[in-house]
């Protein structure tokens, strides 16, 4: 079935010479879009996407490469096709060891005259894929931190709260609390973030891997390792400068208090 929906995606796609718009078919199984890489249209693509909770891809360096080597005029867009696949109908996706039941991804990339392209050209290239995680329940509300996302200063800040308790804590405490097993990325591809608002998992993946289907995974994600001397000496400045401010206020207040009244 894969093959027959792939075939004729390609047909659509060569048989549409308009650059000008995003369209959507949906069934049962999948969800077909097909748009290209004008600046206005791949912006009215994403939304339209993440409206219904579908994948994003940015395939720009990919394009840039095609450009360079001439595939391609420098002025011009590409069209490019993304199915995202119901779980039944996950076929040869990257599977690792601990595999979810969330939908698959995979993608093409046309001229505009709607000649597919041979991905092999963009091998030394990556695509960024955002996959929505259905399942995906933000436990950990913290305001202006992501602690789903291991880049995130909440790590590496020692002043961040730490989880829903305001309490102080070591940033060992904090990475400490960072699950060993979380959503990461399939193999050929590697994990990037979390974004806890929107719920969409980030993977930077091999450009070649476009016509895999790509998804969402169990596996590990390592935390780096910091310096010791990061974990549990470095001082929250900043409240160390509340905690002086509150002290010169206290001992404005006790010298007032102690004058005789005029």
């Amino acid at each position: 079935m894969k093959s027959l929906i792939n075939n004729f995606t390609d047909n659509l796609v060569s048989s549409n010479n308009s650059t000008n718009v995003s369209k959507i078919y949906e069934t049962d199984y999948l969800s077909l879009q097909i748009a290209s890489s004008d600046s206005d249209i791949k912006a009215q693509a994403d939304q339209e996407a993440i409206f219904k909770n579908l994948s994003l891809i940015d395939f720009s360096s990919c394009e840039q490469h095609l450009k360079d080597i001439n595939v391609i005029n420098q002025n011009d867009s590409i069209k490019f096709s993304k199915i995202d696949w119901n779980s039944d109908t996950k076929t040869n996706s990257l599977l690792n060891a601990n595999s979810t039941n969330l939908d698959a991804v995979s993608y093409s990339l046309y001229t505009l005259s709607g000649v597919k392209i041979d991905m092999n050209l963009c091998k030394d290239t990556t695509t960024n894929i955002q996959m929505h995680l259905d399942t995906f329940n933000n436990t950990l509300n913290i305001s202006n931190y992501n602690p789903y996302d291991i880049n995130d200063s909440y790590y590496s800040d020692k002043c961040a709260p730490m989880l829903i308790n305001d309490t102080s804590a070591t940033l060992n405490d904090k990475r400490t609390s960072f699950p060993d097993l979380n959503y990461t990325c399939s193999q050929g591809c590697a994990y990037q973030s979390i974004n806890a608002s929107s719920g969409y998992l980030s993977c930077n993946c091999n450009s070649s891997l476009a016509s895999v289907q790509i998804a969402p995974e169990y596996g590990k994600v390592i935390l780096n390792i910091l310096n010791s001397t990061n974990i549990f000496i470095l001082e929250c400045y900043h409240t160390f400068l509340l905690y002086v401010i509150y002290l010169f206020y206290n001992l404005i207040f006790i010298f007032l208090a102690g004058l005789p009244l005029q």
